[in-house]
């Protein structure tokens, strides 16, 4: 039985869940549960009754008098009971109140497990999981997949509640940022959801939004439209309007701005009408970063503005959102010479380091540097260089060369109102010719996926397990190629390290994992080059190395030195052999490596690691040699 059932026979509730204004909907579960009177349940999303005296909100129940009563007692009262408190529940989730969603979720999994519905009490632990992973973040994550998991073991895996715990399971993944898991579990699901057209139409507007992410944005736009279309014809304004935002980003990612704009006034004026706070804020927020990319920074103040107030007003706030609101009204007002343009840009950035939002505090703190670099005298004023790299570093570890681009673009264009000398003393170093910046601005622009987009389409339908493949690659190399974006506006000084194994130069292995700190500069059968900025910790070095290791199946080889005047000047464009370097030999250290045992790290005493760093090294079951 589907937490829903019981009410089918006395209320149109689990239709008005899909697609009415919240008022509404709560209004009809008041009135349900004013005609159950006290007949019901206590503990399953509030007492029967609370909502008004019996029989006050509309006909009695059918089965003839009032539950409770002597006469004609309605059947399955507690499960009505159990049902309105899912109700509640589903109503607090859409809201974006989500310790109430909690709460009435729980009862509901509680109630129905008395009554030995297994199904409803399954499909409510589903649903409870997932608005604690909305709530918590990644720290439900763990918690999560293991009661996932459980429910997904206790029966056949086709049927609907295994559906949709490997649904949520899916988005604990893409939560916790393993794309591949992500992708693996949510392409299972979908194969699974055939008989339920329902739920098919949710996990395409997941597996829509996870392609977004990994800039796939040719296959993300068909899943959607798809996605947009089942919930149309379900009457589903609720999962609409998710798909319709989805689509807003996918157009945005390729480059289609005015394209954008319709889908994301869709999915707002669709959140308005049902109340769902997070959607409303979502969608003014990338409303207004679209109002700043065509040049309407008034208009993005106002929309970025009434997407804090939405955002603020939810039970508990919506503080990503608070913060994405924040960061955009910083930019319009930097755009239109407000001094409180640095004020809003700070407080966006403190609101994303609480929250532990990488991607936030980046895209913040780069808006800052922005912000900064253009107030009068700012760069004379003696702020500390860096805050630029830092951010593009951030971005480019995320996989996101083309906010790199951006970033690089944006800095040049302000250094070239800026005198030379002064460029250089902002910078901590000799400011790159204007050329060499123009190439590496190029190379970090190259990754616009629209030649892509029709095999992705045909791919997703076809064989979404490659386009799996494919796309965790790409992400791969775009988070590398990110990174040497990022490194040419980095002071002098790279760690450099000669990485010799039998497997490397096979399917990207060579490519630094999410959570590194180095960036690949070659990759060929056998041998790989990795850097790191000078100032990396021995340990993080290490990290990475061990971690190479682990993915090649043993431990690698390896010759590391300093180059202290090395520099990346232009990462690569596509099919050229490597980044332009400057200040790196690496010639010597290739050639020792063929003399190192596995698991041998042989270095450079320029390095200066002490007996401590040494001895951090060796804990990760490396050999030093000097």
């Amino acid at each position: 039985m589907r937490p829903l059932e019981p009410l089918d026979r006395v209320s149109p509730l689990p239709r008005l869940l899909r697609s009415a204004p919240a008022g509404e909907v709560r209004a009809e579960i008041e009135r349900v549960e004013a005609l159950l009177g006290r007949g019901g349940e206590p503990g399953t999303g509030g007492e029967p009754g609370t909502g008004g005296e019996p029989g006050s909100g509309g006909a009695p129940l059918p089965g003839g008098g009032e539950p409770g009563t002597g006469d004609a007692p309605l059947p399955g009262v507690a499960l009505l009971a159990a049902a309105l408190g899912f109700a509640r529940g589903a109503l607090a989730l859409r809201e974006g109140a989500l310790d109430a969603a909690v709460l009435h979720l729980d009862g509901a999994a509680a109630a129905f497990g008395r009554q030995g519905e297994v199904e409803g009490r399954e499909l409510a632990r589903c649903e409870a999981a997932l608005a604690r992973l909305r709530r918590d973040g990644r720290s439900a994550c763990a918690a999560a997949v293991e009661e996932l998991d459980a429910i997904a073991a206790a029966g056949a895996p086709g049927r609907r509640a295994a559906v949709v715990a490997g649904h949520y399971r899916g988005a604990a993944e893409r939560l916790l940022g393993d794309a591949a898991a992500a992708q693996r579990t949510l392409l299972s699901a979908l194969r699974r959801s055939e008989p339920f057209l329902d739920e098919r139409a949710q996990i395409l507007n997941s597996l829509g939004t996870l392609y977004v992410t990994l800039g796939a944005h040719g296959a993300a736009e068909a899943l959607l439209e798809h996605a947009a279309e089942l919930h149309r014809r379900r009457g589903d304004a609720v999962g609409e309007a998710i798909a319709c935002g989805q689509l807003g980003a996918a157009a945005l990612g390729l480059g289609a701005l005015e394209r954008a704009r319709a889908p994301l006034q869709r999915q707002e004026w669709l959140c308005a009408r049902l109340g769902d706070a997070f959607g409303r804020a979502r969608a003014l927020t990338f409303l207004s970063d679209l109002a700043l990319e065509l040049g309407r920074a008034d208009d993005a103040l106002a929309l970025a503005t009434s997407a804090r107030d939405v955002a603020a007003r939810a039970a508990p706030p919506l503080r990503t959102w608070m913060a994405y609101a924040a960061r955009a009204i910083g930019r319009a007002r930097r755009d239109l010479g407000d001094a409180g343009a640095a004020a809003a840009l700070d407080e966006a950035g403190e609101i994303f380091r609480e929250l532990g939002h990488p991607l936030g505090a980046a895209l913040a703190a780069w808006d800052r540097a922005s912000a900064g670099a253009l107030a009068p005298g700012e760069l004379r004023s003696g702020r500390a260089p860096g805050d630029w790299f830092s951010a593009a570093w951030a971005l480019g570890s995320l996989g996101l060369p083309a906010r790199v681009a951006q970033l690089l673009r944006e800095r040049l264009e302000i250094d070239e109102g800026v005198p030379r000398a002064e460029a250089e003393t902002e910078r901590g170093a000799p400011a790159p010719d204007g050329e060499t910046r123009e190439r590496a601005l190029a190379a970090a622009a190259q990754t616009a996926p629209h030649v892509a987009v029709q095999r992705e389409v045909e791919l997703v339908y076809d064989r979404p397990e490659e386009l799996a493949g494919i796309a965790a690659r790409r992400a791969a190399a775009h988070r590398n190629l990110g990174r040497l974006a990022a490194l040419t506006l980095a002071p002098p000084g790279l760690v450099v390290a000669a990485v010799a194994a039998p497997r490397l130069g096979a399917r990207g292995i060579a490519l630094p994992p999410e959570r590194a700190a180095a960036a690949c500069v070659a990759d060929l059968p056998g041998i790989a080059v990795w850097i790191w900025p000078a100032a990396t910790a021995p340990a993080a070095v290490a990290r990475d190395l061990a971690e190479l290791g682990a993915a090649l199946g043993e431990p690698p080889r390896a010759a590391l030195a300093l180059a202290p005047a090395g520099r990346v000047l232009c990462p690569p464009f596509a099919g050229d052999a490597g980044a332009e370097l400057e200040g790196v030999e690496v010639g010597a250290l290739l050639a020792l490596t063929g003399a190192l045992a596995p698991g041998e790290l042989r270095l450079d005493p320029r390095l200066g690691w002490d007996g401590d760093a040494c001895a951090s090294v060796e804990a990760l079951g490396f050999l030093v040699t000097p």
